[in-house]
C-alpha cells in the first residue's frame, strides 16, 4: 500500500509542473498597454430657481373676479336667449344632426328644406329658429344653395355673443 501511495504522489507531482506559465504571462501582459475609451461626464449645470414675479397682480382665483349674472347682463347689453318664447321643432336637433336637402321660393319668399336624423323633412324660412344654440335663420342664398344662421352662444368669459354659421346643401 505504501508503494501505491508513493507512486500516486509522484504522479501528482509530475502533473503539477509549470505548463500554464505561458497562459498566465499572456493574461498579465495582453491588455497592459490598452486603456478603454471612457466618455467624460456631462457638465452639471447649476440649479436656477424660478422667481414668481406676479405676486403683486390680482389673484385669478379670487371670488372678486367672478362676474355675477346681473353684471353679465349689463355687459352683454341685454343679449341673452328669450326663455319665454315657444320653441320650434327644429330646435330639438343640434346643427350637425340636420341636413340641408334643398331650397325653394314660394310667393317671393325663400325657404330651406331640412332633413332631421329621424328622416323627416321640414321647411324653414328667414326668422325661424333652428339648432340647439338659439340659432335663427338670417339669410337663405338660393343661388349658392346655403343658409346663414346666427347662433347665440356663451364665450369663454361667460358672456352671450353671436356667431354666424353657414350650412350648405349636401350633394
Amino acid at each position: 500500500m505504501r508503494v501505491a501511495t508513493l507512486s500516486a504522489l509522484l504522479l501528482l507531482t509530475a502533473c503539477g509542473g509549470d505548463e500554464l506559465s505561458d497562459l498566465k504571462e499572456f493574461v498579465a501582459s495582453a491588455y497592459q498597454d490598452k486603456k478603454p475609451q471612457i466618455e467624460p461626464l456631462p457638465e452639471i449645470k447649476p440649479y436656477r430657481g424660478f422667481e414668481y414675479s406676479a405676486a403683486a397682480l390680482s389673484d385669478p382665483f379670487s371670488v372678486d373676479n367672478f362676474a355675477t349674472t346681473q353684471n353679465l347682463a349689463a355687459v352683454d347689453g341685454g343679449l341673452s336667449p328669450d326663455q319665454n318664447r315657444r320653441r320650434e321643432f327644429l330646435e330639438k336637433f343640434p346643427l350637425d344632426a340636420l341636413r340641408m336637402v334643398g331650397t325653394m321660393e314660394q310667393k317671393d319668399k325663400p325657404w330651406v328644406i331640412v332633413q332631421t336624423t329621424e328622416g323627416t323633412a321640414h321647411r324653414a324660412t328667414i326668422g325661424n329658429y333652428i339648432g340647439q344654440n338659439d340659432g335663427k335663420i338670417k339669410q337663405i342664398k338660393l343661388d349658392e344653395q346655403s343658409v346663414v344662421i346666427v347662433e347665440l352662444v356663451r364665450n369663454s368669459g361667460g358672456r352671450w355673443t353671436t356667431r354666424d354659421v353657414e350650412i350648405t346643401i349636401d350633394e
